[in-house]
């Protein structure tokens, strides 16, 4: 909790700092862009990517990072000032990310900080790190002016394609929701770029689990409507299918009955064989079949996430939130600790291969 209130008193200050009424000329700010946050041996470290603006129409924005350790509060914005030699603007960050570490002890009060300030911008994004922040942050990147363009552009992409929308306002939303818990992306620094290598799921505040890339697309099937996505599907050694551009759209039923709630996800997805193996698709007959497989795969690995959810008494799908929503006078709170984790919920997926041009490996 002392950590917590530590990081949210550095952005408090940072936030304050940046909002200076002042008028100043563009090439004497550095504009914080992107933070990080990680522990360091039981202290916090926090990081910030500045962009410099240097005078001249071909002269490109430079980047350099500031970095404040174990400051107490009253000197935290004074410590990355103190490393520039410029007004240091904080109200711009594009992308925060906090360690496991940090995030499994809790982000609320950081992010509360940052909703109850207007002089800040409200669409930042927010990930969760495996590994340093630090490290992330220093790197340079191919083809990216800089870092905060990088992770924005990366975590922009993964959204449209892969992972569920996941930003500031949402992880909030899903927080005070009853029956809902938050979820946002998981980065890994590899060799000189970082991945989006899945979900980190959150019991209230608190980074509690994690779910992989291939998982997370099946997630976000049960979660919301999407339009994109790939699978693959191994039937045998020698035969399988990849199948793109995934549309899907959930249905959710909730219904009382007697003492129970019957609960129902009915999943239509759409998607373009893009690759088989060892099938004949010209034929009729094993498109259908196709189809069959394709919907029973769906359901089974839906089934799997949904347990593995209640197993962990975490719901980010907002199955509490549905039930709340649709059954008058329950307790929700008091139905997500006592029935959540067994109720039973149905699955039931139909599969539409939309067209048959794929290319046979």
């Amino acid at each position: 909790m002392n950590r917590a209130i530590r990081i949210a008193g550095l952005l408090l200050l940072l936030i304050g700092a940046g909002c200076s009424p002042q008028v100043r000329q563009i090439e004497d700010i550095q504009y914080i862009q992107a933070m990080g946050h990680d522990d360091e041996n039981g202290d916090i470290q926090t990081t910030g990517v500045t962009t410099i603006f240097m005078p001249g129409q071909e002269v490109l924005p430079e980047s350099e990072t500031l970095t404040v350790s174990n400051v107490n509060l009253e000197g935290l914005y004074a410590g990355l000032q103190s490393e520039s030699s410029r007004y240091v603007d904080t109200s711009r960050v594009r992308v925060e990310l906090y360690s496991e570490e940090l995030a499994a002890e809790g982000i609320f009060q950081q992010l509360d900080t940052i909703q109850r300030n207007p002089m800040i911008e409200q669409d930042r994004k927010i990930a969760i790190n495996r590994g340093s922040a630090k490290e992330i942050l220093e790197e340079d990147y191919p083809f990216h002016l800089t870092v905060n363009e990088y992770l924005d552009e990366l975590i922009d992409q993964n959204i449209e394609a892969q992972i569920p929308q996941a930003n500031f306002h949402d992880f909030l939303y899903r927080y005070y929701a009853g029956g809902a818990d938050p979820f946002l992306p998981l980065l890994e620094k590899q060799e000189g770029r970082v991945e989006v290598i899945g979900l980190a799921l959150f019991q209230g505040d608190m980074y509690t689990e994690d779910m992989d890339l291939e998982d997370t697309q099946v997630f976000r099937k049960l979660a919301e409507k999407t339009e994109e996505g790939t699978i693959n599907i191994d039937l045998n050694e020698n035969k399988g299918v990849t199948f793109h551009h995934l549309s899907s759209q959930p249905n959710w039923s909730i219904q009382q009955e007697s003492e129970a709630i019957h609960i129902q996800a009915n999943v239509d997805v759409e998607g373009v064989l893009q690759e088989t193996r060892g099938i004949d698709v010209s034929q009729p007959e094993n498109i259908q079949q196709l189809e069959q497989i394709a919907s029973a795969e769906f359901k089974n690995r839906m089934e799997e996430i949904i347990q593995f959810l209640q197993e962990n008494e975490i719901d980010p799908i907002g199955i509490g939130e549905r039930v709340d929503q649709n059954v008058r006078g329950i307790d929700i709170k008091q139905w997500e600790e006592e029935e959540y984790p067994n109720v039973d919920v149905g699955v039931n997926v139909e599969f539409t291969i939309e067209n048959t041009g794929a290319v046979e490996s």
